[in-house]
């Protein structure tokens, strides 16, 4: 799961779906983004935080 946030966060998701799903015939290659222009770090985290991951609730920050 990736959200974005901050300037052109929506630029980047786009950018990253295209790279990483394609044109999306390949069904192993599935990966969930979303963007949050003017939402906090925090309230994304939040966010993330309720995805189902392994391990639970593990939400790491990555700064472009």
């Amino acid at each position: 799961m990736l959200a974005d946030i901050g300037r052109d966060c929506a630029k980047v998701e786009d950018s990253i779906d295209e790279f990483s799903v394609g044109d999306g015939s390949n069904p192993e290659r599935f990966i969930v983004t979303t963007s949050h222009p003017g939402e906090s770090l925090q309230d994304v985290v939040e966010f993330a935080e309720l995805f189902s991951t392994d391990p639970a609730g593990k939400v790491q920050i990555v700064e472009l």
